[in-house]
């Protein structure tokens, strides 16, 4: 299985900050998916990380995610009954 380092610095795009309003997707389900990803899915300069949620009804949970800096990500968008191509 492919791992790739936790997201520890993080933020979010005016888009993404709307879609997790949207999609009731708290803070720390966000921080559960960027820094325990069930998988990490690379797609050309970005990364989508996946993770099932308990208690969700819309899983998987998907972040899609760049890397700006040096450890420093923008959350892009984020998907709610995420699947895999």
């Amino acid at each position: 299985s492919f791992m790739t380092s936790a997201i520890k610095k993080w933020f979010l795009s005016p888009h993404a900050a709307e879609r997790m309003q949207e999609r009731n997707i708290s803070v720390a389900e966000l921080e559960k998916v960027l820094t325990l990803p069930d998988e990490v899915i690379k797609q050309g300069p970005k990364w989508i990380y996946v993770k099932m949620i308990k208690h969700r009804k819309d899983n998987l949970l998907a972040a899609v995610v760049l890397e700006k800096k040096e450890g420093l990500w923008l959350v892009i968008t984020l998907m709610v009954n995420f699947q895999k191509k």
